[in-house]
C-alpha cells in the first residue's frame, strides 16, 4: 500500500500508543494497597480499563478487558485494505488461538475449571458459551471435539495422539502453532515493499523465538530429537541452525551454539536455566516490536507491532488486577510482567 493509504491507520495507532501504560504506571499499580485503588489509578491512563466496572468479580473484569482489546483491534484493522488487511485479520486471530492452546494444555493436565480459567482467559471465538463448554468438558478429547474449525480440529486431534504418547501437551501447542504460522507467513510473504519487509520481520522473529523455546522445553522434558523434529516450525528467518541436532547437548552447549545468532543477547551461555532464557526471549520480542516505531511509520508493521504490545499489556493488566483481587503480594507479581520486565525487576 502507498504511504498515504496508511496515514489514518498510523495516526490512530500512534494516538492509541499514548494510552499504553508506562513503567511508572506499572509501579503505581504494584504499590496500590488493594484492587479498587489500583483500578482507580488505572482508569485515567488506560483505554482498556477506562470504563471498567467497579467489581470484585474477576471474570467480569476479564470480560471487560478482553472486549475492549478486541474493539481496539477491530478499529485499527478497518483502517487498511487488500492484502494488508487480510494479513492483519489473520495475525489478530493469534490472540484467540493463544487462549485455545492454553485451554487444551489445561484440559490435558486435568486442571480444574477455576485453574483452567486462570491460565486460559477467554478471548474472541473462544469465549462465551463455547469457552464454557470447553472448560467444563470431561477431558481434552471432548474439548477438542468442540473446536469449531474443522481443519484445525483435525490437526489438533492428530497432535493429541503424540501428546498422549509423550505424556506432554507440547505437541498440541506446537502443532497448532505450525497450522497458524504457516498461513500467517504465507500472507506476510504476499505483501510488497516495506509492508512485506516489516510483516516478514515480525513474524519471522516470532517463529524463531518459538522454535528456540520448543528446543528448550524439549530438553527440560528429555524428549528425543526424533520427537522434537515434528514440533519445530518449518520456517527459519534469522536462525540458520539445525535445532534438532542440538537437543542431545547440555544446556550450556545449546546456548553456546545459539549465542552467535541474532538472538545472542537473550541466550547468553551464562544463563542459569532455560526459564531465564525464555524470559530474556520475551524481553527481546517486546523490544523488536517497540523498535518498529523508530523506523518508517507507514507500513502494516506499525499496526501489527502495536497489537502485539497491546496484547502483552492486556496480559500484564490482567495479572496485576487479579493479583489485587486475590491479595497476592506485589513482589510475586512484578516478575510476571512482560513489558518493562528489565526495569521492574531492577
Amino acid at each position: 500500500m502507498k504511504a498515504s493509504e496508511y496515514a489514518y491507520g498510523v495516526a490512530r495507532v500512534r494516538a492509541k500508543r499514548a494510552f499504553m501504560l508506562k513503567v511508572e504506571d506499572y509501579e503505581a499499580l504494584l504499590r496500590a494497597p488493594a484492587f479498587h485503588q489500583a483500578l482507580a489509578q488505572l482508569q485515567p491512563v488506560s483505554d482498556l480499563a477506562r470504563d471498567a466496572p467497579q467489581t470484585s468479580d474477576p471474570r467480569g473484569l476479564e470480560r471487560h478487558l478482553s472486549d475492549r482489546f478486541l474493539e481496539i483491534l477491530r478499529s485499527v484493522s478497518k483502517t487498511v485494505k487488500g492484502d494488508a488487511r487480510l494479513f492483519l485479520e489473520a495475525a489478530f486471530s493469534k490472540y484467540e488461538y493463544e487462549t485455545l492452546k492454553a485451554l487444551l494444555k489445561a484440559k490435558f493436565m486435568g486442571l480444574s475449571e477455576e485453574e483452567t480459567w486462570s491460565i486460559a482467559p477467554p478471548m474472541g471465538i473462544f469465549s462465551g458459551p463455547l469457552y464454557s463448554s470447553m472448560v467444563s468438558a470431561r477431558g481434552v478429547e471432548q474439548a477438542v471435539e468442540l473446536i469449531p474449525q474443522g481443519e484445525l480440529k483435525a490437526v489438533v486431534k492428530e497432535a493429541l495422539k503424540d501428546a498422549a504418547e509423550l505424556k506432554t501437551p507440547l505437541p498440541l501447542e506446537t502443532r497448532l502453532d505450525k497450522w497458524f504460522y504457516l498461513k500467517l507467513w504465507g500472507l506476510a510473504k504476499k505483501l510488497r515493499g516495506s509492508d512485506g519487509e516489516w510483516a516478514t520481520h515480525l513474524v519471522g522473529v516470532e517463529v524463531d523465538v518459538k522454535n528456540i523455546m520448543v528446543l528448550l522445553r524439549g530438553k527440560e522434558l528429555n524428549l528425543q530429537p526424533a520427537a522434537l523434529d515434528g514440533m519445530f516450525l518449518p520456517i527459519s528467518y534469522k536462525l540458520q541452525l539445525d535445532l534438532s541436532s542440538l537437543a542431545p547437548q547440555p544446556l550450556p552447549a545449546v546456548l553456546q551454539a545459539l549465542y552467535p545468532t541474532y538472538y545472542g543477547a537473550a541466550v547468553s551461555p551464562l544463563a542459569k536455566d532455560s526459564r531465564e532464557v525464555e524470559r530474556n526471549l520475551q524481553i527481546l520480542w517486546v523490544n523488536e516490536n517497540e523498535s518498529v516505531f523508530l523506523h518508517y511509520p507507514f507500513t502494516v508493521g506499525s499496526i501489527y507491532a502495536y497489537a502485539n504490545l497491546k496484547h502483552l499489556e492486556l496480559k500484564d493488566l490482567r495479572a496485576l488486577l487479579l493479583s489485587k483481587l486475590l491479595g497476592v503480594p506485589a513482589e510475586r507479581v512484578a516478575p510476571l510482567m512482560v513489558r518493562f520486565a528489565e526495569r521492574l525487576s531492577a
